[in-house]
């Protein structure tokens, strides 16, 4: 029998080594990969090797959520370079029409991950009609426990404000991809693009797909690059049941030249339970 003191010991040794297991990390970016010949102007190739080194130098992630990754070159590349630390992928195979890319949706995972369920919006405007834009559900296994995660990219602005699109998509995302596999105990995170910046249309989605934003922490307030600074990148949370200990989400900067990534900054979240 171990003596009261070795004995406390290790029961606090191994409720902290237990509170450290139980926690999911997710990063979400729009890598602007965009397809041929538009994407040829964009420095695909050398801002793919940025992210790379960017990304195996840096926090080591459970899954990454990639949006805008068109280009099948340059997953291939970044996978090539990601795999020691990413071997699992689910590639945007969903590129069904002539003279329309994917789209654009790319997993890569430490862990394994299952795609349960994908659709595409059945309305999109200007250049987003060329793509298969829509939402991916995957289901992964963290700890013993299930997650549901959703990367999606809604749609953009071109000088029309198109809010009343992007109402219809995740409306189609909560009636064909969320009310078909809700489950009370497996948490759901939506993630990615959502090209909504303002409060009034943040709490109308909020409000529709049952889902909690939360505040950021660190510097950075806004994940749009350059000038014209805005929020635009999320993780939502539709937590039911499960109960989380703690949340945090965080826009992460590239430095020392953050285009030479892309036009957005990526966001992570760290979730932890008992």
């Amino acid at each position: 029998m171990l003596p009261k003191t070795l004995l406390f010991i290790s029961i606090f040794l191994a409720s902290v080594y237990s509170a450290e297991e139980n926690d999911l990390t997710i990063l979400s970016w729009n890598i602007k990969m965009l397809p041929a010949p538009y994407g040829w102007l964009h420095n695909r190739g050398e801002r793919a090797e940025n992210i790379i080194q960017s990304l195996k130098t840096t926090e080591n992630y459970e899954i990454i959520l990639f949006q805008e990754a068109f280009s099948d070159k340059i997953r291939k590349t970044m996978y090539m370079g990601l795999q020691s630390m990413y071997p699992h992928q689910i590639i945007p195979d969903d590129n069904k029409c002539i003279g329309k890319s994917n789209s654009g949706l790319w997993v890569v995972s430490k862990i394994p991950i299952t795609l349960i369920d994908e659709i595409v919006f059945s309305t999109k405007q200007n250049w987003d009609a060329l793509s298969a834009k829509g939402a991916k559900l995957y289901s992964v296994f963290q700890d013993g426990q299930e997650f549901h995660i959703i990367n999606t990219h809604l749609q953009a602005d071109y000088k029309t404000k198109y809010h009343e699109i992007r109402t219809q998509q995740y409306t189609e995302i909560y009636e064909k991809l969320i009310l078909p596999n809700l489950d009370p105990e497996i948490p759901l995170f939506l993630c990615g693009d959502l090209n909504i910046s303002q409060a009034e249309y943040l709490e109308k989605m909020l409000d529709k797909l049952k889902s909690e934003n939360g505040s950021l922490s660190g510097e950075l307030l806004f994940s749009i690059t350059g000038k014209n600074a805005e929020l635009l990148d999320y993780i939502l949370v539709k937590s039911n049941d499960f109960k989380f200990k703690s949340i945090e989400r965080k826009i992460i900067k590239m430095s020392p030249n953050p285009t030479s990534f892309s036009d957005h900054y990526p966001i992570h979240g760290v979730f932890k339970w008992e």
